[in-house]
This record gives structure tokens, sequence and C-alpha cells, in this order.
């Protein structure tokens, strides 16, 4: 990106790669266990979310930076004990790790990625009002 500079970009990408490499492993056991989901394991995925988020704010990547913000809000809420994690929502959460990594696949058009349909999917659970699945394209 222009004005970024080239090794700090590149240890932001390392980063955020390590991170999204953890994500799905990680949702995909609290699918597993959402009937008695490991705190450590929530706080864990939590942490991941919001350190992609911290970064990507930092380098003015507002989409990535969107996203991740809405993931972390919602898993916040999990945290804090306000919503109980189900197979719909984490699915949600999983398409919008498949959507961020895209973004930090190829940073410089991450802007150009629609992602649109991942905010309202994990919106709709953070107000209560889940969106129905449209089918992907």
């Amino acid at each position: 990106m222009m004005g970024q500079d080239p090794e700090m970009l590149q240890m932001f990408l390392e980063e955020a790669q390590e991170h999204l490499s953890g994500l799905e492993p990680d949702l995909l056991e609290l699918e597993r266990t959402q009937s008695n989901p490991d705190s450590e394991l929530i706080n864990r995925i939590f942490r991941a979310v919001h350190s992609l988020k911290g970064s990507a704010g930092f380098f003015g990547f507002e989409a990535i930076t969107e996203l991740s913000h809405v993931m972390e809000n919602l898993l916040s809420l999990v945290r804090d004990g306000k919503l109980k994690a189900n197979s719909d929502m984490i699915s949600s959460l999983l398409s919008g790790t498949d959507k961020l990594s895209n973004m930090i696949d190829d940073v410089e058009n991450s802007e150009k990625v629609e992602y649109t349909q991942e905010l309202e999917e994990v919106n709709g659970f953070i107000t209560g009002n889940p969106v129905k699945k449209k089918a992907k394209k």
C-alpha cells in the first residue's frame, strides 16, 4: 500500500494470518462444545479478532477493521455471558473469518471486497434479529 512501511506491513500480514489460522479451528471447537464452552477458548477467539481489528485500524484498512469490529462485538457478548454461542452464530463468524482471510490475502484490494452479508449476519445476532442466510454465489 502506498505510504506504508513495507516491513511493518509485512509484520501485520504475518500476524494477521497467524490470528486467522487459529480462528477457524477455535470456532469449530466452540461449535463442538457450545453447550459447555471453555472460557479460555472464547477469550482466545476474542483476542485474535480484537488484535486483528486493532492492527488493521492502525494501517487504515477500513473494511478489515469494520468486519473484525462487528465480530469482536458479538464475541464480547458471548464472552460476557450475554449471548450463548449457537451453530448459526458460529457459522456466521466462520464466514466472517473466511472473508477476513480473503481481505488479508490481497490486502491492497481489501477495500473492494464485498462483505455486507457477513456484517448483516453478525449484526443480526447482536441485535437479536438474526438474518436469514442468503445463498452464496
